[in-house]
Parts: C-alpha cells; structure tokens; sequence
C-alpha cells in the first residue's frame, strides 16, 4: 500500500516536472487536498518558477522592441549626418573647420556602430537572430575573417598572418562565426602598436578544433581578464580607442550558440591570445 502510494505520488511530481520543463505548467490543474505536502511546495515552487520566467521573458521582449525602434528612428537622421558631412568637407573650408567635421563624421560612425551592435546583441538574446552550425572547413573561415581587417593591418604596418593548410572540419555557422573571428582579430589589430604582429593558427583536438589569435600589444591586466567578455567593458587605458565594449560579447555569444566557446589569455605587456574553440562534427 506504502509502496503504491509513492509510485503516485512520485508520478504526479514527475508529471509536474515534465510539464514545467515544457511551459505548460498550471498549479490550478492539482487538487491540494490529494496531494502530500510535498506535492504542494512542489507546486508553488513551479508556479513561482513559471511567474519568474514569464517576467523575464518579457522583460527581454521590451529590451529588444527597444532597441529596435532606437535603430529604426535613428537610420535615416544619423544617414543625414553622413550625408551632410562629406557635404560639408567638399566646401572650401580651413583646416580646423575640416577637423571638426572629420569628428562630426567619426562620431556618428561610431554611434551607428553601436546601435548595430546593440541590435545584433538583442536579436541574438531573445533568439531572433538564428545561429545554425554546419560542417566546414576552419580555414575558409578564418580567410573570410581576416580578409576584413587587412586594410587595418596594412596601414598600422601590422604582420597579419593566417593560417591555412588541408581541410580541417568543424561546426560553424558560416557568416555568424566569421563575425565573430573578425571581431577577435579586430580587436587583435586595434591594440597592437604599429609594426606589430598579429597571427591565427589552428590546433586540432580529438572533440575540439581551436583557432587562436595571438596579438603582440599591450596584453590584459590579470584581475581584467574575466570581464573581457563582458558587455560594454573596457579597459581604462582603451578609452580613447575605436569599439564599443560589444565585439568579445557577441564574438562569445556566437561561438556557444554554436556549441564551442572562447577563453582569453595575457601576460600584461607582452601580448594577448584569444581562443574560439569550435567543435568538431
């Protein structure tokens, strides 16, 4: 008899659970007068949980119509300011008016540059955006990244280097991983001193294939490395350099959703590496 009533009674729990990990969950669909004790904390306990869950979803959907309509009433006058700038720097002007509208111009770009990095990070959050891996071969992927900051490279005078060599497989989603590589290596360029060097080489692992982008510039502090990839953080020394403190959150945002992730590592003074680890098929 003692042993029928557990197996009920354990049943029903099992059943609660189920329905909680599927959303479904409604406390007013158990009769606390047949159920243990127990079986009514259990009850509450998931009622709480579904409460809790359903604010923060829609907390996040408020976040993300947000930052949506910030981006959709600022496209057309931050383009106008564009527009109007290289108006501007076409006229017959003198070097200090040609200076600020070059920080006119700068700031805008930077602002757009934000609020698209913003939205990315929204979409991303609430599963808007769709990051699908695939098989493919690491090589391309670090090319299509590298690609993108040799311009950068070349007029700091920096030795980009990547790696490339026989196919070697791993899941990736093409476009998104490649975004977030190029935001590695930009970041890689952007700190590392004039005449520097910036390499991207590969390490095959029996579960893992790891794409490392080693920097020679100033390195990481050691109490900042866990906020590297924090959103919005910065280094107090990088306050006057391009980025908006978003590029390393989406870069590992993108790379778990993706089934790997990124470690950073630093001797302060002597470089920085960053690491994606990708996994394998």
């Amino acid at each position: 008899m003692i042993f029928g009533r557990r197996r009920r009674l354990l049943a029903k729990l099992d059943a609660m659970l189920d329905e909680a990990l599927a959303g479904t969950f409604d406390a007013q669909n158990y009769d606390e007068s047949l159920l243990s004790k127990i079986e009514a904390k259990t009850a509450r306990f998931l009622d709480a949980s579904r409460l809790r869950r359903e604010q923060v979803e829609a907390d996040r959907e408020r976040v993300r119509a947000l930052i949506s309509d910030i981006s959709h009433q600022t496209k057309t006058p931050l383009a106008n300011v564009a527009l109007y700038t290289q108006l501007l720097t076409e006229q017959d002007l003198t070097d200090g008016q040609k200076a600020i509208a070059g920080q006119i111009a700068a700031g805008a770009e930077k602002l757009n540059f934000l609020i698209q990095s913003l939205v990315k990070a929204s979409r991303l959050e609430s599963g808007i955006l769709k990051i699908e891996p695939k098989p493919g071969n690491v090589y391309y992927l670090i090319e299509s990244a590298a690609n993108q900051c040799a311009a950068l490279a070349t007029a700091k005078n920096i030795a980009l280097t990547a790696a490339s060599g026989e196919p070697v497989t791993a899941l990736f989603d093409p476009r998104w991983c490649a975004e977030a590589l190029f935001n590695l290596i930009d970041n890689a360029v952007k700190y590392t001193p004039e005449s520097g060097k910036v390499d991207v080489t590969v390490t095959e692992y029996e579960m893992f294939v790891r794409v490392d982008v080693t920097d020679t510039g100033r390195g990481i502090r050691e109490e900042d490395l866990p906020k590297v990839f924090t959103r919005f953080w910065r280094a107090a020394e990088s306050a006057d350099s391009p980025g908006a403190g978003l590029g390393l959150y989406l870069a590992r945002e993108i790379i778990a959703a993706c089934g790997g992730y990124i470690k950073a590592g630093s001797e302060y003074g002597r470089g920085a590496v960053f690491s994606a680890f990708l996994s394998k098929v």
